[in-house]
């Protein structure tokens, strides 16, 4: 096997879309995304060449980096990530790719895995939990897939129609702008601080890649009353379109836009092909998650999985040792709690 690192962007892009399985978070776009926005972090995405001749890529992204030491995941935000392939793989390519992430100077290693791929492109050997991803499988009779939704969300889908609900594509920044305050105004529904979330310098990067990629990134805002009150930023790939990031003021949830808004992209990603919306994972919220149920979605457990270096277990207890001594000098002759991995 041959192993590239850095891995080659012609290369990256052919497996990306020869991939049936690859996802928007796969591509070399969000990792370039990434980089834009955090300056901090650095593209170590690594391809291989296997004997076969099929080619596989890893995207990762190194995330911290202290002295030889770096923490890498796969991919950006926690997306969906691991190994893409224009062909078949065995579980010994797989695992000699992921070793590539086991390195004795990694600390951390991180991905959550992609749901539509094949079980034996995910190594799940550092699994540490599961979290389950809501999809709706997509066909060009889209009639026949909104009778299979739950009474309730047809009937408020039509609610939200007559309470004059319409969706569109943003089209400036000034759409991004009032998206961006519908989203601060949720922030604030939850209970968060002023610093929860994402800045608007995240999304005035997100409007120029859109600008550049619409094939690719697409922010779909609500009006009510002639004025935007919300919105879903959603990902094109192959087959498959996610609904990353979504939100509506608290007015437009009582007039039943966000339905709205859901069944109008899933609409309109049916009529051009695609064959699944991703509504994404739900923090474990059971409301959240019963609403994107009521979209006759398919629920996809899939593993969460982090790796830890062992060998830097004993300086890591040695760190908090210390700290703790810092902090609680008359406490300085208690030994710490064992340490099994580094911090994350």
């Amino acid at each position: 096997m041959q192993i590239i690192q850095p891995a080659d962007q012609q290369l990256w892009w052919e497996v990306a879309r020869a991939c049936p399985y690859a996802t928007f978070f796969h591509t070399p776009r969000w990792t370039e995304l990434a980089c834009r926005v955090n300056s901090t972090v650095r593209d170590r995405t690594v391809a291989a060449i296997l004997p076969s001749g099929v080619r596989a890529v890893l995207p990762l992204l190194e995330i911290r980096r202290r002295g030889p030491f770096s923490a890498l995941m796969s991919t950006f935000e926690g997306c969906y990530g691991g190994i893409i392939a224009d062909g078949p793989v065995s579980k010994r390519d797989v695992a000699h790719i992921y070793r590539q992430a086991y390195r004795w100077n990694i600390s951390n290693f991180s991905y959550l895995a992609n749901p539509l791929a094949p079980p034996e492109t995910i190594d799940t050997t550092y699994r540490f939990g599961d979290e389950i991803t809501h999809i709706l499988h997509l066909h060009s009779d889209f009639e026949a897939i909104f009778s299979r939704f739950a009474k309730s969300a047809r009937t408020n889908y039509r609610r939200g129609l007559r309470e004059g609900a319409r969706i569109r594509r943003a089209t400036s920044l000034d759409d991004y702008q009032a998206y961006y305050r519908a989203y601060r105004d949720a922030v604030q529904r939850w209970g968060e601080d002023e610093n929860y979330g994402y800045s608007w310098d995240f999304f005035t990067h997100v409007f120029a890649f859109e600008q550049r990629y619409p094939a690719e990134i697409a922010l779909w805002v609500v009006e009510l009353d002639g004025a935007v009150v919300g919105g879903t930023l959603a990902f094109y790939w192959n087959q498959h379109v996610t609904a990353w990031h979504g939100t509506v003021t608290r007015e437009a949830l009582k007039r039943r836009a966000m339905v709205v808004l859901d069944v109008e992209i899933a609409r309109d990603a049916a009529a051009r092909g695609f064959r699944y919306y991703d509504l994404n994972t739900s923090a474990g919220i059971e409301g959240v998650m019963q609403y994107k149920r009521n979209f006759a979605t398919i629920d996809y457990l899939i593993a969460r999985c982090r790796y830890r270096s062992p060998l830097l277990a004993p300086v890591i207890q040695l760190t908090h040792r210390l700290r703790h001594a810092s902090n609680h000098p008359e406490r300085a002759t208690t030994p710490p709690r064992p340490m099994l991995a580094i911090d994350s």
